[in-house]
């Protein structure tokens, strides 16, 4: 199954030694002799790790309980580390990235090699992303800021079976902090450098004792841009994020319990990534002997670039004890809106701008009921239905100036997606140590588009800012392209887990899993040849999993080996056609990904808590051609062979009361590609370790903390993301500069 390479080699080594390395310290455990009365007491004060509850296989358990690799973020850990930003969770995944194209926006989400590059509103993203249960179809829509969270989870590996279609890649669930029958809350407030400045909260208290109870949380953040505009020397890239929640918990009765959640955000971002223009030509100048010598905080151009979003929506969670059997049902309602300019040649020359506008409506339900989770046979078996409506519109446009003629081009669609499917998992304990889970979920999704092309060659009419505007084009328009079709695709995702107990402390695992991810169509039409129907894509994986925990819970060790064969894949393809950059989608290459993963959690000592991943992947496009091309051999995006996280926290009690804690983490990873298709030197990211570090006070009674923070410690400059422009040019985006600030929170 897997090559023998001297990667492959090295993990089982790493595999092996970790897992004889366990045993051997269960072997010297029990050989030893009982502690006295006096040990006992100390060992009870010993600090241990605490079990973490989570739902990824929608039933609590704990997370070392789960036959599966799974990463879980604490939300206390979210808002003292200030993330601000959902893909900003990534940093601490091992073989995991979500870099976004602007500030909070759009994120790419990838897991071990399986992401999507295409910003299309209508491509669906391999890496399911949910909030509260509730799945997000919109990647735009995945951006919001991390704000009263009870924790998130990162599962990697197809989760079809419980999560759904498109959830190849793995699933990544935001999990909101619930409403409280007694008063609690918190406050933070922050600032940093480039006027950042944060404020956050949440209080809960009960409405009707017992019965009714609310929590209300909000955030605000605001910055200025972190890039100077050459041309007109002002800063590019300022945003503005607000968001809210607002929760009723109810008990009905006993047996019947119902949490209502309403939310909303606007975003406003002038470019949080603004992206800097440089020519491809051997003296780095473009084709108009344009030239600018690239560097992170700098750009040049002379037209709008911002971004404006509303999200809206709400879901009624209910939860029904039916004797031994509880019943849940989940029902939502999301609405997304996005409009954005940009000066699409990212230069001060009067090249090109562009506009886009998406709106997508969509509502879900989903039925659950489960048997006790202790049971020697335990199940789940559930029905969801998603239907989802949107419209895209997208102009692209260039004024007739010395160096081009002018252009207008404009893609509008509508697509209205539904599907429904019947899912269920169960597990049987052949033994106290065997346990067999098996899962099979039926999908069925009907997708249906009309979409209309049109574009000009004869002169537009400028008007301030506005001339990609319709009213502005002179001459006819001429209908290039056009699609009016609708597909039904069905099919079945399916995994099988046994696991054995090795000891009280430690399990094994082989996961089996089956998934895809839902076809769709090519919003990056340029001409009718480029019209398509993209098939759903398939992933067969295989994963051999250890977890353990060591010296009385001070110690976590997980470990986990993979293989995926990946056929049919959905690739974006991004090329300049025509001097403007058109991302296409497109299916038919197949590949293949393998690779380990380690995870370590300690508390060597008291006050000191330590955390460790390691991922090491190998991907590789087996078979993949475009045309007369063949990328056969080429590497999956966002990809790194090596990626890591260190992290440590340190807690120094003071005499006078309240702590100092110093903490700091640091991410490395080596080089990785951004396309599938152009993988030069121009399209790519060396490798690079980011550091961060803060220092807190913790004031007496441990409800108030002041924290100061620095986020990229060293300064380092790196590629975020680079795109193939027109006119012999390239559009470099780099990652966040150094950041700093403080703030202050009190929890009540």
């Amino acid at each position: 199954m897997f090559k023998r390479t001297a990667l492959s080699t090295a993990i089982a080594w790493a595999f092996g030694g970790l897992a004889g390395l366990h045993l051997a310290a269960v072997q010297a455990d029990e050989a030893s002799p009982a502690p006295s009365a006096g040990e006992q007491t100390e060992e009870a004060r010993s600090p241990t790790l605490a079990k973490v509850t989570v739902t990824a296989q929608k039933r609590e358990e704990t997370v070392q309980e789960v036959p599966a690799s799974i990463s879980v973020l604490g939300g206390d850990r979210l808002r003292d580390d200030a993330l601000q930003s959902a893909n900003e969770v990534t940093r601490y995944i091992p073989n995991a990235s979500a870099g976004t194209t602007e500030g909070h926006g759009r994120p790419r989400w990838w897991i071990r090699g399986l992401g999507t590059g295409d910003q299309g509103a209508n491509t669906v993203s391999p890496v399911g992303i949910y909030v509260d249960d509730v799945y997000i179809a919109n990647i735009s829509a995945t951006g919001f800021p991390l704000f009263d969270q009870e924790r998130v989870e990162v599962l990697r590996g197809p989760q079809g079976t419980l999560w759904g279609k498109n959830t190849t890649g793995g699933a990544i669930n935001f999990i909101s902090r619930k409403p409280t029958f007694d008063p609690s809350g918190y406050f933070k407030l922050g600032v940093g450098n480039y006027a950042d400045r944060v404020v956050e909260g949440a209080v809960s208290d009960a409405l009707v004792d017992d019965r009714l109870a609310a929590r209300v949380a909000f955030r605000h953040q605001g910055r200025d841009g972190y890039s100077e505009n050459l041309a007109d020397n002002d800063d590019r890239g300022a945003l503005e994020d607000d968001a809210a929640r607002v929760q009723f918990l109810a008990r009905i009765n006993d047996d019947l319990e119902a949490n209502l959640s309403l939310h909303a955000r606007h975003y406003h971002d002038s470019a949080g990534y603004s992206t800097v223009s440089y020519g491809l030509r051997p003296d780095g100048s473009n084709q108009f002997g344009y030239r600018i010598d690239p560097s992170q905080g700098k750009v040049n151009y002379n037209a709008k670039y911002l971004a404006d979003v509303d999200q809206a929506g709400a879901n009624l969670n209910l939860v029904w004890q039916l004797g031994e059997l509880e019943l849940t049902s989940i029902t939502a309602f999301e609405h997304f809106t996005r409009d954005g300019f940009s000066d699409s040649d990212n230069t001060p020359l009067e090249l090109q701008r562009s506009y886009s506008y998406t709106d997508s409506q969509q509502w879900s339900q989903e039925l659950r009921l489960a048997s006790p989770r202790e049971d020697r046979f335990n199940w789940v078996v559930g029905f969801h239905y998603f239907n989802e409506d949107l419209q895209s519109d997208a102009a692209n446009a260039a004024l007739a100036n010395p160096y081009i003629p002018s252009f207008y081009n404009d893609v509008r669609y509508d697509q209205g997606s539904e599907s429904y499917a019947l899912f269920g998992s169960a597990t049987y304990h052949f033994t106290d140590d065997f346990a067999l889970t098996a899962g099979l979920r039926w999908t069925r999704e009907r997708k249906d588009i009309d979409l209309e092309r049109r574009q000009n060659q004869g002169p537009a009419r400028f008007d301030g800012e506005d001339w990609w505007k319709l009213g502005n084009v002179a001459s006819p328009l001429v209908v290039n392209a056009v699609q009016d079709e609708s597909n039904t695709w069905s099919d079945y995702t399916y995994d099988l887990t046994p696991e054995y107990r090795l000891s009280d402390n430690a399990r094994v695992y082989f996961r089996y899993a089956y998934g895809f991810r839902s076809g769709g169509y090519n919003a990056g039409v340029t001409n009718q040849a480029t019209v398509a129907t993209v098939d759903p894509e398939y992933l067969t994986a295989y994963e051999l999993g250890l977890k353990s925990e060591w010296f009385d819970g001070r110690l976590n060790a997980n470990a986990a080996l993979f293989y995926y064969d990946y056929e049919d894949i959905q690739l974006n393809i991004v090329t300049a056609v025509n001097n403007q950059t058109v991302s296409r989608l497109a299916n038919g290459a197949e590949g293949e990904a393998y690779g380990a993963e380690f995870e370590l959690e300690a508390i060597p000592v008291e006050n000191l808590h330590l955390n460790f991943a390691l991922g090491l992947l190998h991907t590789e496009f087996t078979d993949y051609t475009s045309g007369s091309n063949d990328y056969s051999g080429n590497k999956f995006v966002r990809a790194p062979s090596v990626s890591a996280v260190i992290g440590a926290d340190y807690r120094i009690p003071l005499e006078v009361g309240g702590a100092l804690i110093l903490g700091t983490d640091w991410n490395t990873r080596s080089r990785q590609y951004f396309f599938s298709n152009d993988q030069s030197q121009a399209m790519r990211s060396g490798g690079y370790t980011l550091g961060n570090a803060r220092v807190t006070y913790e004031l007496p009674g441990e409800t108030s903390r002041v924290t100061a923070y620095v986020n990229n410690l060293t300064g380092k400059d790196y590629r975020n993301h680079t795109l193939p422009g027109g006119y012999q040019t390239a559009g470099l985006m780099y990652g966040d500069p150094r950041t700093f600030g403080v703030s202050v929170t009190t929890d009540f």
